[in-house]
């Protein structure tokens, strides 16, 4: 934490346009290329890679980019630089908050990430670190200030992200109006996301974390509508959705799965909501996704009292994955 203080008061006070501090240690452009494409890899991986393996190595590279000195370097290395220790900022505190439970310290990464993006002028990473503050705070009980984050997301992604980025928060606000109740909020918000979509795409700027596309909207459309109570009008978008996502979005198909079994749950069908729910923690077990973790617990309370085989089954396979969970967060 301390070193992440240092680093922000360390920037430069524009980073775009101020020349070379000193040429002593400068760094190849080439090495800047590689760096940003191993960035690119890592926050693709999100999609399947368990959390407690991606969140070191998205931490070394933020050491690694401080080592380089970014702020003596000259003007476009230090921009590219400083966006790539920004995404992995990004992507530490979203492993953090959502997949390892360690909420304080996935705040001191996003806002150091938000920090560096202000300094670089980059929307695409500061719209992508909002959204992701809007479900740190949603999924901790303040959905006021989740649709606040997302909305401020909505507006920076605006300011000259990528049209995929604009997609994806508008999404993420979607999701936090239906969590406030807001039917006109999440269907204004999920229709300029699908029109966003259907446009021409400009993705070699896409700077988001995993991927979003159709197949994740319709997932978000059956999860907000399992938000705002419609438990039998979601159940269709979310058997489409788990269809239609690729089998390596792992993370995105157990959230998917989750929903579908709370929504199953909401609709009276019991035994579909545990065999829901015991595919959505089959994958918890693969990419340590916390937040679905509490979300079948939740869900086991409500089934419980039906006192049947398939409820008994999914309360052993909860402590069984919860107990791996922990394990898996005391080694690293």
């Amino acid at each position: 934490m301390a070193g992440l203080t240092a680093a922000v008061t360390g920037l430069s006070t524009n980073a775009q346009a101020e020349p070379a501090r000193s040429s002593r240690g400068a760094v190849d452009p080439q090495t800047v290329a590689e760096l940003r494409a191993m960035g690119d890899s890592y926050r693709r991986s999100y999609k399947s890679l368990p959390a407690a393996t991606l969140a070191p190595i998205a931490r070394d590279h933020i050491d690694l980019v401080m080592s380089l000195r970014p702020k003596d370097q000259p003007a476009g290395p230090r921009a590219s630089l400083l966006a790539h220790m920004a995404e992995m900022a990004a992507l530490v505190g979203c492993l953090l908050s959502l997949d390892l439970g360690d909420d304080e310290q996935a705040g001191v990464f996003m806002d150091f990430g938000y920090a560096v993006a202000k300094e670089i002028d980059s929307p695409e990473i500061g719209a992508l670190i909002l959204g992701g503050r809007a479900f740190s705070a949603s999924y901790n009980g303040d959905p006021d200030s989740g649709l606040d984050y997302a909305l401020a997301a909505v507006d920076a992604a605006e300011r000259g992200a990528s049209k995929r980025m604009q997609a994806w928060t508008n999404a993420v606000a979607s999701e936090m109006f239906a969590s406030a109740g807001d039917e006109h909020g999440f269907r204004t918000s999920l229709d300029r996301a699908r029109t966003l979509l259907s446009g021409t795409m400009d993705d070699e700027r896409w700077g988001g974390i995993a991927w979003f596309d159709l197949s994740k909207a319709t997932a978000y459309e059956g999860s907000d509508l399992v938000r705002l109570r419609r438990y039998d009008e979601a159940l269709p978008s979310l058997d489409q959705a788990i269809d239609r996502l690729p089998g390596e979005m792992v993370r995105h198909r157990c959230s998917a799965f989750i929903s579908r079994a709370e929504a199953h749950a909401g609709a009276g069908n019991t035994d579909q909501a545990c065999g829901d729910a015991h595919h959505a923690l089959a994958l918890v077990g693969q990419v340590q996704h916390r937040e679905t973790l509490r979300r079948v617990s939740e869900l086991y309370r409500v089934v419980r009292a039906k006192n049947s085989a398939e409820t008994r089954s999914l309360g052993e396979h909860l402590i069984e994955t919860r107990t791996m969970l922990k394990t898996a967060r005391s080694a690293t």
